[in-house]
């Protein structure tokens, strides 16, 4: 029988994902996509959303497939720790937090029972929350994950499973004779019986994901700098998502003190109240190269200084990244050319978490094992 060769494009969160669990189901996998770039400012090609080292994972959720995709992605991180030796998973727990009249926390409060996940309505928290704000507390494994690590973690096992790495962007699929052609920065090109595209903002921009409704969306966060003395004070800091009708961010994340790459501590700060469209490939290198616009940075202080007074004064920086966004709330994950090329993009800005589950989706997809049709009719445009 003839071994199923496999490519997938973007080395992101869920198509490294993708790529171990079809390399361990005996595929011949493919994993093509290149490395954070050394340089933003003077960088020509693609970029990525996993450049980050903090990212909230948690089971409570308003949406029950999407409590169980980090159901099912946290409970295999242990092992994906233990298998390549790369600690990305940090339980510290996860905070939600709502104002007077929303009902997040009780459709959270479900989810929750469902997964058997303990929650708390009284805990500490160094958080300085409006009158009348309710609160669950979510212990392990919510909290948070290195995405970067994650994404390392995932390669290494599927490398370790069998799988090639190309480490060049695509630019266009063709197909021809039976197989899929992606072609590469440099010209050559991968032919492979099937190719899932896992390239998130940029599979439509480039042109890999033809007729799938993605939208991008810019995205800015603020990185507040926190000293050893403060660090070590916030240290048993939660992650929290906060939602507050009356508040001028409606909806914030935050994270706790987490070490970045230039070897300094941050407190992550972001919102989805705003965003900015980006719909070509020339919006989107220009959003990932520019940094912030607008006043995105100082309404974002102001909702963290509201949370956390004794960071005022602290330096700031602002980071930009884009979300995939979907009609429906959920990734695309689905053929764009039946039995030839597949789609799993769309995180809508839950993904990271849940990244392991759904690249085992996609995996599936391919390998023509999905036999849920109730949640493959959810998952399609």
């Amino acid at each position: 029988m003839t071994t199923l060769h496999v490519a997938v494009v973007g080395k992101g969160l869920i198509g490294s994902a993708a790529a171990r669990h079809l390399a361990e189901a005996g595929c011949e996998v493919t994993l093509i996509g290149p490395d954070e770039p050394a340089d933003y400012r003077s960088h020509g090609g693609v970029f990525a959303a996993h450049y980050d080292p903090a990212r909230i994972t948690r089971i409570m959720d308003r949406d029950p497939l999407w409590a169980g995709w980090a159901a099912a992605s946290s409970s295999r991180y242990a092992a994906l720790e233990a298998a390549t030796g790369m600690k990305f998973h940090h339980p510290v727990g996860f905070l939600a937090a709502a104002g007077e009249g929303s009902d997040l926390l009780p459709a959270m409060e479900a989810s929750a029972r469902v997964f058997g996940t303990q929650t708390l309505t009284d805990v500490q928290h160094p958080f300085r929350l409006p009158p009348g704000t309710a609160i669950r507390f979510e212990s392990a494994p919510g909290g948070f994950i290195d995405a970067r690590r994650m994404v390392q973690a995932q390669t290494v096992a599927a490398v370790a499973a069998g799988a090639k790495v190309v480490r060049l962007p695509v630019w266009a699929l063709r197909t021809d004779n039976g197989l899929v052609r992606a072609i590469l920065d440099d010209g050559s090109e991968v032919r492979a019986d099937r190719v899932l595209v896992c390239a998130g903002a940029f599979s439509s921009a480039v042109g890999l994901a033809p007729g799938m409704p993605l939208q991008a969306d810019g995205r800015v966060v603020l990185l507040a700098q926190v000293e050893d003395e403060l660090a070590q004070r916030l240290s048993d800091m939660p992650s929290l998502i906060r939602v507050d009708a009356a508040a001028d961010l409606t909806d914030i994340y935050l994270l706790p003190p987490v070490r970045y790459p230039d070897g300094k501590r941050y407190i992550k700060i972001g919102t989805g109240a705003i965003s900015h469209p980006l719909d070509d490939l020339e919006s989107l290198q220009r959003w990932y190269r520019d940094g912030a616009v607008g006043d995105d940075a100082a309404r974002l202080a102001q909702a963290l200084f509201g949370l956390l007074p004794d960071l005022e004064g602290t330096d700031l920086r602002t980071d930009n990244c884009a979300v995939t966004t979907t009609p429906s709330g959920y990734p695309i994950i689905d053929w764009s050319e039946p039995d030839r090329i597949a789609v799993a993009c769309g995180g809508n800005g839950k993904a990271a978490k849940s990244s392991d589950e759904i690249g085992r989706i996609a995996a599936l997809l391919v390998t023509d094992q999905l036999d849920d049709p109730g949640l493959a009719a959810s998952l399609r445009a």
